[in-house]
């Protein structure tokens, strides 16, 4: 599974890249003009707008903060998400929440309020105690290893940039910190999308690959337990000779390796379920209808 560059491993090189994400996610919202605020965006019922304050709110709750279950006026009064077409479980009306509490907020005072957050969560994260294992907060009341939230935090910020640069039309930081990690979890998880969504015969070999800028190369062939069942076995893991970066198959059974190639952008939008496959361009080496079949079920955004 290498990608290249590669995605941040140890504290030192997380905390660098949760900085980096951060401050860009901040340098293009202060890049919007006023009208682009109000502009939809690929994320069903949340404008521009809407993004930044679920950033803002999501940093803050990390930082310690209670989660808002009033507005910023006194009295206090409940928030009130109502019952639109895009909050459909718990998680969603817990982010609806956050977002909704900070509507009475202009975005100059989002952007400055996420700038300060970040110096808040830097802050905690230097301490020489730290370490990849280290139990901390992350959403909805629950804990984590530090390693594992700060890197899927690192994933939904750096997804929520592309958000705000879609709006306008200005792509970018498709070579970052943030690109690379959203690559790495792609490929890691590509072996159970293909063995349990897209559910092909035994033999099959799939290989996925974005061709930068951010470079990543993922593979799986389904194959079959003692007990006769489906299992993937993944290849290109980075540990490997050259020669197990060879895609194959068991004797008894036909080579039906596909590859499926596009760039970061792409690769990254419709595994973030932003675009749907026939939005999406990429190239097909092998069996059409079965690539078709893995860009559909390749969504690892809840």
């Amino acid at each position: 599974m290498p990608v290249h560059p590669a995605a941040p491993a140890d504290v030192t090189e997380i905390v660098a890249a949760y900085r980096q994400t951060l401050t860009s996610f901040a340098d293009v919202a202060d890049g919007l003009r006023d009208e682009d605020w109000d502009r939809p965006t690929a994320l069903p019922g949340w404008t521009a707008r809407d993004v930044l304050a679920h950033v803002v709110h999501i940093e803050d709750y990390l930082s310690g903060s209670e989660h808002p279950v009033s507005g910023w006026s006194e009295p206090a009064e409940a928030v009130e998400v109502g019952t639109p077409e895009h909050v459909r479980n718990a998680f969603a009306v817990w982010n609806e929440e956050g977002v909704r509490a900070r509507d009475d907020r202009a975005p100059a005072e989002l952007v400055a309020e996420l700038r300060g957050l970040m110096e808040v969560r830097s802050a905690i994260m230097y301490d020489a105690d730290l370490e990849l294992d280290t139990t901390v907060r992350t959403v909805r009341g629950q804990e984590g290893p530090f390693g594992e939230v700060t890197r899927m935090r690192i994933v939904d910020v750096w997804m929520h940039e592309q958000d705000l640069r879609d709006v306008v039309d200005r792509p970018g930081s498709l070579d970052s910190p943030g690109a690379s990690q959203f690559m790495e979890l792609v490929m890691d998880t590509l072996c159970h999308i293909v063995l349990h969504r897209v559910q092909p015969e035994p033999g099959t070999v799939v290989i996925l690959e974005s061709t930068g800028p951010v470079t990543a190369r993922g593979g799986v062939r389904i194959g079959l337990d003692a007990d006769g069942e489906p299992v993937a076995h993944e290849l290109f893991t980075g540990h490997t000779t050259a020669e197990d970066d060879e895609p194959s198959v068991d004797d008894e059974s036909d080579d039906r390796a596909t590859t499926i190639s596009m760039s970061t952008y792409y690769l990254a939008r419709r595994a973030a379920g932003r675009v749907a496959t026939e939005d999406t361009r990429y190239q097909v080496v092998g069996d059409e209808d079965l690539a078709r079949r893995v860009l559909d079920a390749l969504e690892i955004t809840p």
